[in-house]
């Protein structure tokens, strides 16, 4: 079984990350330090052994019997840079040394080859070359790979068109482009290519069709953004006013979608400048916009995350005419403006607009009142008109902001009416469930009670009934009532035996047993922990069951971990076989992963339906495990999220969280939760005094391990840290901590184990704390802790009034569970043994207070 540990995983991501190309050729940016590969003897030009030219390295594509589907084993995965006669080249290459690699991987050619080593040693040269700054060289060495046939020879063909258009050779780019076959993966990147040589050679008009093309297809903003600046400037480079308005609607697309506003000033300027070559008469649509185009503005700037973009934008539409009267403009238009009040957390003024928001959508066609709807929902909005489309989703919003403000009495109203006006619509069950929140809120604890008790008969298929029972449980037992929780629990149960999101498996079942505890049967409250740690592997609710049930008979709570891993264990290992393993797409981008180029291998994989969700699962893990293995770890993790809701069709794809990380699900769990950068992370944890596992933790839910990630917060790297933080922790240890600092996983993860000991010794007596700490400031839990002192952990976690900090605490503590377990051997640690009370200290001086 293919395992990702410290050696495959951190040396393959640190491979990966040298021999990154550029974005356009789609190199993995993925790095770590690289593993020790053996000191080669002798200097880059020496002879290298050869193995006999027959030779031909075996693929991890294995052919299956007559009739059968070919099976993959990543475990015959080579990276080109992993054969030893190759050694020379590799050790160059992690020096960065790309000159000297170069040389010595010519030197390599010059040996006896097979025809499939030729071809791939040959590719490589040319991505080594490209990094040396040899566009042209390296070229040279792409043609040659192309002439070599084998199944890159059109990316090879692609890489050479172009390095040639960067390199001013317009005719020689568009020969090597003409020749891409239209069936590979990369071809729909070609537009871009062609588009640029065409430019360069002064045809716009062709070159403009090609842009056109290529920008109206979906691409990531770092693509199409610089491609939409380039056509613009391209345009205003031959004067015309056709010219100059296709710039304007350009430029106008970067300003409004790019996510964050990128490339926007140089768009402003390009836009500028084209609107001033421009007659009055034509320049005029732009600068004076209708409703229907102000309004798609606003919407395109809330997309893109432009939120005081799109709240000026909302200044002159709701001051529109169109928007004075109900209407389904004037619905949007206030709604939009709700959102962006929002989002910039001006939260008072989005609940009083979304008042508005209510008005100008109009009444709502007459419905019969559910009888459990509230008194509140009576009153009807303004007469007048047809209800807007958007009428639910407005009522639904308004009552969200109300609910931000505490304004509980209107939040509760606006639920209200959406559920009278709306009673089969998608969102009533959520409107139920948090109007609920906003009478229990309001201190009208009957009303609360009776509006959950109701909901799975009101909503039969509402798939928030969980989170109601649930929520009426949890009221019962905060207040101590647990003989009140059991029923909730047991009706949440019987409708949702198996909850699987991770911020829900197992609760019910632990809940349940813990309740049963609570009211004097142990026996039947027991089982139902063991159930959990049987059921829900490594999950939060797991991580409690194990703890409370070992509170109460460790070695009962020892001996259902130990026949969970024993059947997990026992296991034969089912292959992954699919006949979409046979088809070049497959065969193209297993070949790209082994030269390293693994968003150009993703790209072919999404011809198979990767991409799409659409792909059998046991082809979504086999890329999942190709991605992992070429040292693309942000990658491999977004496929494997997708391979775990797809639909049944491998068992060892779709059932792996439901299995202890044992035997043959082993592999499985060390894809999802790896280890890169295993030196820094143990020197950094040591020297920190944290455990590795909760680095890990951290690691991946902050930043899926892509070190240089930034968040919309402006929190940079593996371990995600805000400047401000990172300086006052760096301070004392020397360390830079500016943003392109925090991008180098030698700096990030230094402070962010420095940041987590901070945290961690503020909250000696439950050092697991420190999680929501890092999420939400130390200040937080303090705070919580203060204002419920007596709590128990769980129950404690459960209210945590931040609901990005309360669901980030189930998915650390779950990652630290697992990478506890995984690697530090089979003894509980921090997760399975987690403190009952929230605070053993603040509950302590809370007894010893009491008269």
């Amino acid at each position: 079984m293919f395992r990702l540990d410290a050696r495959s995983g951190a040396a393959a991501l640190a491979l990966a990350a040298t021999l990154a190309l550029t974005a356009s050729l789609g190199a993995s940016c993925a790095g770590a330090p690289p593993a020790q590969r053996g000191a080669a003897a002798c200097p880059p030009l020496c002879p290298q052994p050869a193995p006999p030219p027959s030779a031909a390295p075996a693929g991890p594509v294995v052919q299956g019997t007559p009739g059968e589907a070919p099976a993959f084993d990543p475990e015959r995965l080579t990276l080109v840079l992993d054969d030893p006669r190759l050694a020379q080249v590799q050790k160059l290459v992690e020096q960065e040394a790309y000159a000297g690699a170069a040389a010595a991987m010519a030197q390599a050619l010059s040996a006896p080859l097979s025809p499939a080593d030729a071809a791939a040693f040959r590719y490589q040269l040319g991505r080594l070359r490209a990094l040396a700054g040899d566009p042209v060289g390296a070229a040279k060495e792409y043609d040659a790979a192309a002439a070599a046939g084998g199944p890159l020879a059109d990316h090879a063909r692609f890489a050479a068109a172009d390095l040639l258009a960067r390199a001013g050779q317009p005719d020689a780019a568009l020969e090597r482009a003409r020749a891409v076959a239209s069936d590979v993966a990369i071809a729909d990147e070609l537009d871009r290519i062609v588009a640029g040589a065409l430019a360069d050679k002064g045809d716009i008009e062709g070159a403009a069709a090609r842009w056109r093309a290529y920008l109206a297809r979906s691409w990531p903003a770092s693509t199409w953004v610089p491609e939409a600046l380039r056509f613009a400037r391209a345009l205003l480079r031959h004067p015309s006013e056709d010219h100059a308005e296709e710039a304007v609607r350009v430029t106008r697309r970067v300003i409004d979608e790019a996510p964050g506003g990128a490339g926007a000033g140089e768009a402003k300027e390009i836009r500028d400048q084209a609107l001033s070559t421009l007659p009055f008469a034509r320049r005029k649509p732009f600068l004076d916009l209708g409703p229907a185009d102000l309004l798609a503005r606003a919407r395109a700037l809330l997309a893109s995350r432009q939120d005081k973009e799109a709240l000026a934008v909302t200044d002159a539409l709701i001051a529109l005419p169109e928007a004075q009267a109900p209407s389904a403009f004037a619905c949007d238009a206030f709604a939009a403006r709700g959102e962006a009040l929002g989002r910039l957390r001006r939260r008072a003024e989005a609940a009083d607009l979304f008042g508005t928001a209510i008005e100008r959508c109009g009444p709502a066609a007459p419905i019969a009142a559910s009888a459990s709807a509230p008194a509140a929902a009576s009153a009807a909005p303004a007469a007048g008109g047809a209800p807007a489309p958007r009428r639910p989703e407005a009522l639904y919003n308004a009552g969200r902001a109300s609910l931000r403000v505490d304004r509980h009495a209107e939040a509760a109203a606006r639920f209200a009416l959406l559920e009278k006006e709306y009673p089969d619509h998608r969102l009533a069950d959520d409107a139920r469930y948090l109007g609920a929140r906003a009478l229990l809120g309001l201190g009208d604890q009957a009303h609360f009670v009776q509006l959950l008790t109701a909901m799975p008969d009101d909503y039969p298929s509402g798939d928030m009934v969980a989170d109601g029972l649930f929520e009426l449980a949890l009221f019962e037992m905060e207040r101590g009532d647990w003989a009140g929780a059991v029923r909730p629990l047991e009706r949440a149960l019987e409708r949702f035996p198996h909850e699987r999101a991770y911020h829900a498996a197992g609760r019910l079942p632990y809940y349940l047993g813990r309740a049963h505890i609570e009211t004097g049967s142990p026996d039947k409250g027991k089982a139902l922990l063991e159930q959990v740690i049987r059921d829900y592997p490594l999950s939060f609710y797991m991580a409690l069951s194990h703890a409370r049930l070992a509170d109460v008979d460790p070695a009962a709570a020892q001996r259902a971990l130990s026949a969970a891993l024993e059947r997990d264990a026992s296991a034969p290992y089912t292959e992954l076989r699919s006949p979409l393993f046979a088809q070049p797409a497959f065969t193209r981008a297993v070949e790209l992963a082994r030269q390293g180029e693994a968003k150009l291998a993703r790209r072919e994989l999404d011809l198979l339906g990767v991409g799409g969700k659409t792909a059998p699962r046991e082809v979504m893990w086999a890329s999942a495990f190709l991605l992992a293995r070429s040292g693309a770890l942000p990658q491999s993790y977004s496929i494997l999220r997708t391979a775990m809701a797809a639909p049944a069709a491998v068992e060892l794809a779709g059932e792996w969280v439901d299995h202890y990380p044992v035997g043959r699900w082993r592999g499985a769990w060390e894809l999802a939760y790896p280890r890169p950068f295993a030196g820094l992370v143990a020197a950094e944890t040591k020297r920190s005094g944290i455990p590795e596992a909760l680095a890990y933790a951290i690691m991946r839910e902050e930043s899926a391990f892509d070190p240089r990630v930034a968040s919309p917060a402006q929190a940079f790297g593996l371990m995600q840290l805000i400047v401000p933080t990172a300086k006052l922790v760096a301070k004392p240890l020397g360390l830079p901590w500016s943003a392109d600092a925090l991008k180098r996983p030698e700096v990030n993860i230094a402070l962010g184990c420095r940041y987590l000991s901070q945290l961690r010794g503020q909250f000696s007596d439950n050092p697991l704390l420190a999680i929501p700490a890092y999420n939400a400031g130390g200040g937080a839990p303090k705070r919580w802790i203060a204002e419920r002192p007596s709590q128990s952990f769980d129950l404690w976690v459960e209210r945590i009034p931040y609901e990005e900090t309360r669901l980030y605490t189930k998915r650390v503590m779950t990652s630290l569970a697992v990478y506890e377990l995984l690697y530090a051997g089979a003894q509980p640690g921090e997760a399975l043994r987690t403190p009952l009370p929230a605070s053993p200290a603040a509950r302590s001086a809370v007894a010893n207070a009491a008269p």
